[in-house]
């Protein structure tokens, strides 16, 4: 995933078919991606690690957003597992928060 910057920081619409809100267009398309950068924009790209979810077929990807609650049919596969990679996140926090929770909630139950 890609942020492209346009010199028009107001500038609202399509250029080189990415849409641009407030200046700013976000793509993960290679190509364009490649374009935007041979063409003087600032790109601003996204790096993310391997995942589990990149082997996965779309189908398989779309069932496990129902899963996390979320609808993911219409997101291309890299934005879909950028999603199911920030919900596993989110997922963890919670449960990480939960545990600590308990844990304080053990130690005042021992004092």
């Amino acid at each position: 995933m890609a942020k492209i910057y346009s010199n028009n920081k107001q500038f609202n619409g399509i250029s080189a078919s990415l849409n641009f809100v407030n200046g700013i267009g976000i793509t993960c398309d290679p190509y364009l991606i490649s374009w935007f950068k041979e063409s003087g924009y600032i790109v601003e790209e996204e790096k993310r690690e391997q995942s589990v979810y990149d082997s996965m077929a779309y189908k398989e990807l779309t069932g496990l957003a129902k899963e996390h609650g979320f609808n993911g049919i219409g997101l291309k596969k890299e934005q879909l597992i950028i999603k199911l990679v920030k919900s596993d996140k989110e997922n963890k926090r919670q449960i990480d928060e939960t545990e600590i929770a308990t844990n304080e909630n053990d130690i005042e139950k021992e004092e």
